[in-house]
């Protein structure tokens, strides 16, 4: 049997390498003592469900113990007959205190079986995600789940999918990017200069002439609407590179939208919410 006590002070599990013994190192965390498991959960010991056994004494590897206790007694809270009400709040504490991609996953599983049965979730929670995933690195997570709304039922904004759009360029992720521009009306988001803006931004940060070809097309598409939807920084990354291409006359036309068009600069303040979790416009 296993004892939770208050407030209890969790060691984060720090794996051998540079980064993370960073983040690992003095961290400390403390689960809020209204999400903790009760006794009776932790002697329930574990649960089943759609197939797959949790077991409270068996953690997976490189996640946390009472990390993971908190994971299985959400889980069996998630359950209709269940008496215990869960609260939104636990999806936002372990999202938040994950720290290794094992961790996120189990946090994700708990999202998941959230949604499955229904329970609300707000724009904030979509964003805590998608910050999750940026400071883990794991893209894939994200655009997974808003790829399958069926099971995640995600709700994002316009302000983390432009971010995360960004996010996706420079590597082997751009098809991802095109991917989240795609899904704007799905979720009944509207194309923007932002997003526009990003995925040029992403184009431009590749290396190779299909993702130069892919910045030209996307950018001319924006600048082509009334009014233009494209950023300063799209504009200012598209001279960058024209001038590395030697696309002399090229470059000088983008300075010259940048100088003439009345286009703000990108927000870098983060995405403000009300306290029920809307996105403050």
């Amino acid at each position: 049997m296993f004892s939770f006590v208050a407030n209890r002070t969790l060691r984060p599990f720090v794996r051998k390498s540079p980064a993370l013994t960073l983040l690992g190192r003095g961290l400390t965390t403390v689960i809020p003592k209204n999400l903790q498991p009760t006794e009776e959960e932790i002697t329930k010991a574990n649960v089943t469900t759609k197939g797959k056994e949790y077991r409270m004494d068996s953690p997976p590897a490189n996640v946390r113990p009472d990390i993971w206790q908190l994971v299985v007694s959400t889980i069996m809270r998630v359950d209709p007959t269940y008496a215990r009400v869960p609260k939104r709040s636990v999806l936002h504490w372990l999202l938040q205190n994950t720290t290794t991609r094992e961790e996120l996953d189990v946090a994700i599983d708990v999202l998941q079986h959230w949604r499955m049965r229904m329970l609300p979730i707000t724009q904030a929670t979509t964003q805590i995600v998608a910050e999750t995933c940026i400071r883990l690195e794991a893209p894939d997570v994200f655009v997974a789940m808003l790829m399958d709304r069926w099971k995640y039922r995600q709700l994002p904004i316009n302000y983390n999918m432009a971010k995360f759009i960004r996010f996706l360029g420079g590597g082997e992720r751009l098809d991802d990017a095109f991917r989240l521009f795609a899904l704007y009306p799905f979720y009944g988001l509207k194309y923007d200069a932002p997003a526009y803006g990003a995925l040029v931004e992403a184009c431009c940060q590749g290396e190779g002439e299909e993702a130069w070809r892919r910045a030209l097309i996307v950018a001319e598409e924006g600048l082509a609407s009334d009014p233009p939807l494209i950023t300063k920084e799209a504009l200012a990354a598209l001279e960058k590179r024209s001038v590395e291409k030697g696309e002399e006359e090229m470059a000088k036309r983008y300075q010259s939208l940048a100088d003439s068009l009345s286009l703000e600069p990108v927000s870098e303040e983060p995405a403000k919410f009300d306290e029920k979790g809307n996105h403050l416009v």
